[in-house]
């Protein structure tokens, strides 16, 4: 068959009538588009997922005139490539290729299957294709991975003499028929339970985004039919705060909208999904006659960067020895193991360390992340100064497939047939030594239902796919990793400064509060999760939402602490300089608190008051105290008091009360009289003298001093 290759200029003519076609008529139909393409070309089926010797390959779809022109005989029809690929290097040239590329080159179309879809296809205009043939007939040889292409042929009135090609969409062909075959690779699926655990102190949900997710068709159901589909095929991760949610919820809830808190209508469709989480897990453990086959991860998926870089080491640690407690309690089946899955599948090693220390056994990173010699295993022991780490590898590129939205058909097809080109090329590359993990490196991933049902099917059925459990490759030696990477992008997704700034004052005043209680766990817990809750890394990616939900937890805890608070206001006055100030506190909340208590006037150093340590103060009640005090100065004071921890600590927002003494008034008074009574004594003394120099000069016959005036 000839081809005609087309000028540059007229490449680039095509390519601006393409983007005309799109504004005025329909825009094109796929967005995996060669550049240079004329006819659009879309793949709406591709059977079978796995073929057999003896299988029918039939491939159907559409095709789109995106040229602007009317096009004459277009035909579609199949080529393959006449030898399989050699590396996984080669499929991304492929996935990058122009209309015309040396891609096709050692590739032959298929005459069989050469079909006319119109004598003329007018511009914008669309027409459906099948491709039926005998797999034996496409002239596959060795096992391998081909590359295959529908091609559309057409020609534009006076532009092409001959018919050209005007569209191609290329995919790939994994081919290994019965015989002697290739060791096939081994391959995990890390299946992760993981949502947006927005739930405030009250456990009030923020929105209503996790009950619709597990309600039928949400992201958590679809994950958990999918998964139970497969037993054995999957190891099974949750977060517990997900499975906590859950099992609260069932029994009813509260969400918030437009500002108020409702009473939530999908408590059915919870405890449906938690039941079906429950049998899922059941089956598994029977299937791999293991008692668990749950993981875990730190409670609400805590970012352990964030916790290292603040004072927050211990919320962590909390966060590991809580999770396998409240997971139990939640869903009722035990938990294999404590796993920390990496945001965006990468650890610095100080983070590394911190996990060691928590009691984290396991890390999910992307092989990426760390240096190894080996790049066939899917394992690595990361050493550091409080112990080992086990990292466990995801393949990044098998980790995009998974994880890249899908919008058709063939969006669906084309990550399908790219997915088991990769698995198929590492089984013939490393003649099946290699291990691959398959798992999204964010937790919180959204699958489309008919990718991972064909690829379940496919890991049981393909050749050159043999899957392992988890427990299966955590018993293969590990590789030692030689270094972390961890960039400058890596540090630009973390959580900001500022907001983490802002969890550690509302931690430092949760543990004020608790400080007081007498029975700290009836409230603490609540607070406590909640600002664990906070630190999720599911805030990286919805930072809104965190905020919000930092910004209600310290609005709950502030009302709470407020309901110990003091009584007294107004002005007291002492008739000397000290006395004792009467100050009365009350305890709003239900149990009963122990608290100090001190003056501070302002300035500090005007006043002279002793604290008051040890007062108890029953649920519901008030005390009142009379505190020592000795002001300075005779203006009014301002004084606050402050309410203490029983260590000392600040507690809540002082009130305020002013102190006057009457005793530097009186001191005013008796320096003025004994002022006006030395100057009278003066004025007294001086007429004295003046009367008595007088009388002494007349009796010396000598006028006084007032005769001579």
């Amino acid at each position: 068959m000839r081809y005609l290759t087309a000028t540059k200029s007229l490449r680039l003519v095509s390519a601006f009538l393409i983007s005309i076609a799109a504004l005025v008529g329909n825009a094109p139909i796929s967005q995996a588009l060669p550049a240079d393409s004329e006819i659009e070309i879309v793949l709406d089926q591709f059977t079978p997922v796995v073929p057999k010797a003896k299988g029918i390959l039939r491939i159907s779809g559409r095709v789109l005139n995106i040229s602007g022109r009317p096009m004459e005989s277009v035909f579609v029809q199949l080529r393959v490539a006449d030898s399989p690929l050699t590396d996984r290097s080669a499929l991304t040239l492929v996935n990058d290729a122009d209309l015309i590329s040396d891609v096709d080159d050692g590739s032959s179309s298929i005459d069989a299957t050469r079909t006319l879809i119109a004598p003329v296809l007018a511009p914008n205009q669309q027409e459906v294709f099948t491709i039926s043939i005998a797999l034996a007939d496409l002239g596959l040889t060795d096992a391998g991975t081909y590359l295959i292409a529908v091609e559309a042929l057409g020609a534009i009135p006076g532009v092409d003499e001959f018919e050209d090609r005007k569209g191609i969409q290329r995919t790939f062909l994994p081919w290994f028929p019965p015989g002697p075959g290739v060791a096939p690779t081994s391959i995990t699926w890390l299946w992760p339970l993981v949502d947006w655990p927005a739930r405030n102190a009250s456990g009030v949900l923020l929105n209503d985004e996790t009950p619709m997710s597990m309600s039928p068709g949400g992201r958590l159901d679809s994950l958990v039919r999918i998964g139970a589909d497969s037993p054995g095929r999957v190891s099974w991760f949750a977060d517990p705060d997900l499975l906590q949610a859950a099992s609260t919820m069932s029994q009813g809830y509260l969400v918030q909208q437009h500002g108020n808190s409702v009473v939530g209508d999908q408590s059915d469709e919870v405890s449906t999904w938690l039941a079906s989480v429950r049998s899922a897990l059941d089956e598994s453990a029977a299937f791999s006659g293991v008692e668990s086959q749950l993981r875990v991860l730190p409670y609400a998926d805590i970012d352990a960067t964030a916790v290292h870089r603040t004072d927050l080491a211990t919320g962590l640690i909390r966060a590991v020895t809580q999770a396998p407690i409240i997971s139990r309690a939640s869903i009722g089946a035990p938990v294999a193991g404590i796993t920390y899955w990496a945001p965006g599948g990468r650890i610095d090693d100080l983070t590394a360390e911190l996990l060691v220390s928590s009691g984290v056994t396991s890390v999910v990173l992307s092989t990426r992340a760390v240096n190894t010699a080996s790049n066939s295993s899917a394992t690595a022991t990361i050493s550091t100064p409080s112990g080992a780490l086990t990292a466990l590898l995801i393949d990044p590129l098998l980790a995009n497939l998974l994880t890249t939205p899908k919008s058709s058909a063939d969006d669906v097809i084309l990550a399908r047939q790219q997915f088991l080109a990769e698995t198929a090329l590492l089984a013939t590359s490393t003649n099946g030594l290699a291990h691959v993990i398959a798992a999204p490196l964010d937790a919180r991933w959204s699958p489309d239902p008919n990718l991972m049902s064909d690829l379940l099917t496919a890991t049981a059925t393909a050749p050159w796919l043999s899957a392992r459990s988890l427990d299966e490759l955590l018993a293969s030696p590990p590789v030692l990793a030689q270094g972390l990477n961890y960039g400058q992008i890596a540090k630009k997704n973390e959580l900001p400064t500022a907001y983490l700034q802002q969890v550690m004052k509302a931690q430092a005043r949760l543990q004020q509060f608790v400080a007081i209680l007498d029975d700290p766990a009836a409230i603490s817990v609540g607070f406590s999760q909640a600002i664990t809750r906070t630190l999720s890394a599911a805030w990286r990616s919805q930072p809104l939402t965190g905020k919000d939900l930092l910004k209600q937890i310290n609005t709950e805890l502030a009302k709470q602490m407020d309901q110990v608070h003091t009584l007294s206001t107004g002005t007291i006055t002492f008739s000397g300089d000290a006395g004792r100030v009467p100050i009365t506190l009350a305890n709003d909340l239900d149990q009963s608190v122990t608290v100090s208590m001190q003056l501070v006037g302002v300035p500090a150093a005007r006043l002279e008051s002793p604290a008051v340590t040890n007062i108890v103060i029953e649920a519901g009640h008030k005390v009142s105290v009379e505190v020592e005090a000795r002001v300075i100065g005779g203006d009014p004071l301002p004084v606050n008091i402050e309410i203490l921890t029983p260590e000392g600590e600040k507690y809540g927002v002082p009130s305020s009360i002013t102190l006057t003494s009457t005793a530097y008034s009186r001191a005013a008074g008796w320096v003025v009289g004994a002022a006006f009574l030395a100057i009278l004594i003066f004025v007294v003394f001086g007429v004295t003298r003046r009367i008595w120099k007088a009388q002494r000069s007349q009796r010396a016959g000598k006028p006084s001093d007032t005769v001579s005036s």
